[in-house]
């Protein structure tokens, strides 16, 4: 009789996942040949196969659990579990799946709230609600379904940042101005911009977001196709960025690490005298624009490739064209007037230099 593949775990424990009668059933023992006999007992129905795998350890599941979606979900959510595995709620990780009930899993979160990052900080309310999500997911896949967790509550921040005004003018003609426009103008995120090249991005005076370039394990990794599905996007190219884009030599748009363009986005940020703001936070400064230049909301968020538990899946194709045109002309005009202020002041100012200088 034929069985799944068996493959040994992180934790040298040993994993079988089988499917018997439309239901998944995730088997993990410490040896290889323990693992292939019970595998084999399920087959063929000695055993009775249960939601509930009383032996196995929420670490050896979560390995696991890890170990079945490589391939399937993305790098860098694999990371994310496997960081999660490593360094939260370890004393979770030895306890029987079976032993862990609402109140074991609420005295567990207790304990996160009081340690601290490597950082020195407490752990965010927001890390360990993601933690505590997965730490559930595993849970849930091996027929543990708990009630209701004490959780701390996420509280919403309110961003105040610099406004396009101030912020344009700070990287105009500097080195990473193509980048931070391509966030705050056309709303990419950093792994987007870094993923774009000129073979494959650029068509017709159009920009296509069909690539991403992301960080994993301190290896960047490019992989087609955004993080969403609607992150997969088109944009008509505005002059100024096409023109940028053609000053840039080779293939890739942005050759720039992300450490390299994070840098020099502070120091632009410093020279002009503007408060911090992460790269990442350009995309609310477009965001922003957007919503003050009155764009139609579907059209904003198909521009942006954003999805909310608010918006129907069929927003996105449900968008008209003349909209989505006039959406992108108000935009570029506003962003093309701003870089045209900053050229006006700077040509007054070198006009005043040069009169002082006689």
């Amino acid at each position: 009789m034929k069985l799944p593949a068996i493959r040994q775990l992180p934790s040298g424990s040993w994993f079988c996942q089988l499917r018997l009668d439309g239901r998944s059933i995730s088997i993990t023992e410490p040896t290889e040949a323990k693992c292939r006999a019970r595998a084999m007992a399920y087959k063929t129905g000695v055993l009775q196969a249960r939601r509930q795998p009383a032996s196995v350890t929420l670490g050896a599941a979560m390995d696991a659990y890890i170990d079945m979606r490589r391939g399937v979900c993305s790098p860098t959510t694999i990371e994310s579990y496997e960081k999660i595995r490593k360094q939260y709620f370890q004393g979770l990780m030895g306890q029987r799946m079976s032993a862990i009930d609402e109140r074991a899993l609420s005295r567990a979160v207790s304990q996160e709230r009081q340690r601290t990052s490597r950082r020195g900080a407490p752990l965010s309310a927001k890390t360990i609600h993601s933690a505590l999500g997965f730490v559930r997911a595993v849970l849930r896949e091996n027929g543990v379904t708990l009630g209701r967790v004490v959780a701390p509550e996420v509280k919403r921040r309110v961003l105040r940042l610099p406004p396009p005004e101030q912020v344009i003018p700070a990287i105009t003609g500097t080195e990473i101005e193509l980048p931070c426009l391509l966030a705050a103008w056309l709303s990419l995120s950093m792994s987007e911009i870094r993923g774009l090249t000129k073979s494959k991005s650029l068509l017709n005076h159009q920009l296509f977001v069909v690539d991403t370039v992301v960080r994993v394990h301190g290896q960047d990794i490019r992989k087609e196709g955004g993080k969403e599905e609607q992150r997969t996007r088109a944009f008509n190219l505005p002059p100024y960025l096409e023109k940028l884009i053609d000053q840039v030599p080779g293939d890739v748009i942005c050759p720039l690490s992300v450490r390299q363009i994070e840098k020099r986005f502070d120091a632009a940020l410093q020279a002009a005298g503007l408060p911090h703001m992460t790269f990442h936070q350009l995309r609310h400064l477009n965001a922003s624009a957007m919503a003050m230049l009155g764009i139609q909301k579907e059209v904003a968020m198909e521009r942006g490739g954003w999805k909310t538990p608010y918006t129907m899946n069929t927003v996105y194709t449900h968008t008209f064209d003349a909209p989505r045109k006039a959406a992108d002309q108000a935009i570029n005009a506003y962003f093309e007037g701003l870089i045209a202020n900053k050229k006006l002041t700077n040509s007054k100012k070198r006009r005043v230099f040069k009169l002082v200088k006689v």
